[in-house]
């Protein structure tokens, strides 16, 4: 359909280029106070045609995406030495033809789930929920000439419970996902999620306050990956590390984790939220090995930044959208189990804390420093977990971190994100399994 932009491309003295075509349907809604708040449907499409020499990119995009257009697009960018922009008017539809559940569907089932945890206890006064899903169908035309094409579904539900008691205020907040957005309430009980959600926050209110100090922390395989996404992933993609931005630039080859430690991302995770057949400029999604029993193989890259660093291609190359220009971005990216068993691991510590599920943070890329919060989390105490915290924080540094772990247990869990880098968020999931820190930094209320 674009032979003629490809065609100018060619003539273009490009290391490389390509054209991206995309076709989005969304929808989204939003629930409040036992009712629907806000449904927005929409549809949006449109092309972005780069071009790359070196450490420049030229790029344009524009939705009107007729081959009339994308060709006055590949020459613009032929005569450009800049990013250039075009202006562009989101447009809404009410039609939207997907295999997703039907509207009523969803609202009927979110209500009742709503219900459940309100009924709980007066001291919940709050249920928010937020239901999404997205069908992307993406069309890349590379430079080599090969033309790829892929469909993508996602469906995100996410429930959050405030309950108070007097001045007390506490919120517990729980995200599902799957990428095959039809089966996504048939995957998960949302009506126990709910139950499970209100309880935890109620539960919270009267938790006591967490210790302050140095202690053993263990990270449950539950608590999700957000230390490997945060502490350790971003650290590792291509464009920080020929910045260097990061604290892993020029170490492959060395070691820079206990030997204890496998860290991969991995695209081709069957129905994983950060899979693909192929990243968005065209190369096949690959399972990529980041750090082997300690030792810093790979980084993650898109194919600027596998050039510039004179290393692998991993298939990392993401864009939110037609809009943007693709960056290193992770996809799956998770520790991989070890041969400890995770009640071992818990029996092993006789003062420490136990984390379930972290919540937000910062980290230092260029340090690896980090701080985050723990958003369920427990004493264990004489190899025995007890009772529950609230209002802690944990503190460290994750090269440091990656190098103390000294117990790794045989199970994996996984959790679903958004990943916002650059102005740009991508689908993702990380994980870890259960994790023996000796002595972390521990903050409380």
């Amino acid at each position: 359909m674009y032979s003629e932009a490809y065609s100018t491309l060619k003539k273009g003295n490009f290391d490389f280029f390509d054209i991206y075509h995309e076709k989005t349907g969304k929808r989204h809604i939003s629930f409040k106070e036992k009712d629907v708040e806000n449904i927005d449907i929409g549809s949006d499409g449109g092309v972005g045609v780069r071009g790359v020499n070196g450490r420049s990119t030229h790029y344009i995009y524009s939705q009107n995406h007729s081959p009339k257009e994308v060709k006055q697009m590949a020459l613009s960018i032929c005569k450009q030495n800049k990013i250039s922009h075009s202006k562009l008017i989101y447009t809404v539809k009410k039609d939207f033809s997907t295999s997703f559940l039907s509207l009523e569907d969803i609202i009927g089932k979110t209500k009742r789930a709503m219900d459940i945890a309100y009924k709980i206890s007066p001291c919940i006064t709050q249920v928010k929920c937020d239901y999404g899903d997205v069908e992307k169908q993406i069309e890349i035309v590379k430079s080599s000439g090969k033309v790829v094409k892929e469909k993508l579904t996602y469906a995100t539900f996410i429930i959050e419970v405030i309950a108070r008691k007097d001045e007390n205020i506490q919120s517990y907040r729980n995200v599902i996902s799957t990428m095959a957005g039809k089966k996504l309430f048939e995957q998960y009980n949302i009506e126990e999620l709910s139950l499970k959600t209100a309880q935890m926050a109620l539960k919270l209110l009267s938790a006591p306050p967490a210790p302050r100090g140095r202690m053993p922390v263990v990270l449950a395989s539950q608590a999700g990956g957000t230390m490997t996404h945060e502490a350790v992933g971003h650290g590792l993609e291509g464009d920080l590390i020929y910045e260097h931005l990061s604290v892993y630039s020029g170490k492959i080859g060395k070691k820079v984790a206990s030997t204890l430690i496998t860290l991969v991302d991995d695209a081709t995770l069957p129905q994983a939220r950060g899979s693909y057949l192929f990243d968005d400029e065209g190369t096949d999604g690959q399972r990529t090995t980041l750090i082997e029993k300690g030792i810093l193989k790979n980084y993650m890259t898109d194919l600027m930044y596998a050039s510039l660093l004179n290393v692998n291609l991993s298939g990392n190359g993401r864009r939110q959208s037609f809009r943007f220009p693709p960056i290193p971005r992770m996809s799956n990216t998770f520790i991989l189990p070890g041969k400890d068993d995770p009640q071992n691991i818990i029996k092993s510590v006789t003062n420490g804390i136990l984390v379930n599920k972290m919540g937000g943070g910062q980290v230092n890329p260029v340090t690896g420093d980090f701080v985050f919060e723990i958003k369920e989390g427990y004493k264990i105490e004489n190899g025995e977990v007890g009772e529950l915290i609230r209002g802690a924080t944990i503190a460290g540094n994750g090269p440091q971190v990656l190098n103390e772990i000294d117990m790794v247990g045989s199970d994996l869990g996984m959790e679903v994100g958004t990943c916002g880098k650059g102005g740009q968020l991508v689908p993702v999931s990380d994980g870890e399994p259960t994790l023996r820190i000796p002595s972390l930094l521990i903050g409380g209320s």
